[in-house]
C-alpha cells in the first residue's frame, strides 16, 4: 500500500494547528481569569480610597474611575453614577459600548442616562439597528457564498478555496463591524430602558466626603 506523503504532511499540519489553537484558547482563558482578579483588586482598593480619603486629588479620582471603565473617554462622574445602580458591571459595559448614542445628565433626577437628541426618537434608533443587522447577514452570507454555491459557480478544489478565502476576508470583517454597530444601539437601549428597575445605592464619592468633612 503506497503512502501518500503529501496527505500525511497536511494531516500533521492540521494537528499542529489544532494543538496550537487549543493552547491559545487555554492561555486566553487563564489570562481572562487573571484579568478579572486584577480588576477586582484594583476596584476594591480604589473605591475604598474614594470613600475614606476626603482630600483625594480629582485627577486620581478621574483616572481611577476611567481605569474601572477601561475607557479614557468616559468621565468619572458618569462611572460614579453607573456604579450606583444595581447591576453596575452590566450597566457600565452597556454604557461603554453604547456611549456614542448616550449622554449623562446629572441634573435630570434619578434617571440620568438619556439618548442623545439625535437618537431620542425610537424610529431613529430602530432603522439604524435593523439596517446594521441586515447588512451583517448579507456580508456574512457573501463571505461563505463560494462554499454554498460552489456547484453553481463551477468551483472545486483549489479554485474554491481561493474564492472562499477572498470572499471570507473581504466580507466577513465588515459583517462583524455591522453586527457590533447594531449591538451598540441595542445595549444603549437596554441601559436606558432598565434604569427604572435599578435601585440606587449609596456610593461614597470625593464630593460627598468633602461635604461630610466640612459639616
Amino acid at each position: 500500500m503506497e503512502i501518500d506523503k503529501d496527505l500525511i504532511f497536511k494531516l500533521a499540519m492540521v494537528c499542529i494547528g489544532l494543538v496550537g489553537a487549543a493552547k491559545g484558547l487555554y492561555d486566553l482563558s487563564i489570562g481572562r481569569r487573571s484579568k478579572l482578579r486584577d480588576e477586582y483588586k484594583f476596584a476594591r482598593e480604589f473605591l475604598a480610597d474614594v470613600g475614606q480619603q476626603a482630600g483625594m486629588h480629582p485627577y486620581l479620582t478621574e483616572k481611577g474611575y476611567q481605569a474601572i471603565a477601561g475607557d479614557t473617554k468616559i468621565r468619572g462622574a458618569e462611572v460614579e453614577y453607573l456604579l450606583s445602580l444595581t447591576g453596575p458591571e452590566r450597566a457600565l459595559r452597556d454604557f461603554v459600548m453604547g456611549r456614542e448614542y448616550l449622554e449623562h445628565l446629572p441634573d435630570s433626577g434619578n434617571l440620568q442616562i438619556k439618548f442623545r437628541k439625535k437618537y431620542e426618537r425610537k424610529w431613529s434608533r430602530q432603522w439604524r439597528m435593523y439596517s446594521y443587522y441586515a447588512l451583517y447577514f448579507v456580508f456574512f452570507f457573501a463571505g461563505f457564498a463560494p462554499l454554498v454555491f460552489s456547484s453553481y459557480l463551477h468551483l472545486s478544489g483549489q479554485n474554491m478555496l481561493i474564492a472562499f478565502a477572498a470572499s471570507f476576508s473581504g466580507f466577513v470583517p465588515y459583517g462583524w463591524l455591522f453586527l457590533r454597530s447594531g449591538a451598540k444601539i441595542y445595549r444603549a437601549q437596554m441601559l436606558v430602558d432598565h434604569q427604572d428597575r435599578h435601585t440606587q445605592r449609596i456610593v461614597l464619592s470625593t464630593s460627598s466626603s468633602r461635604r461630610k468633612s466640612g459639616s
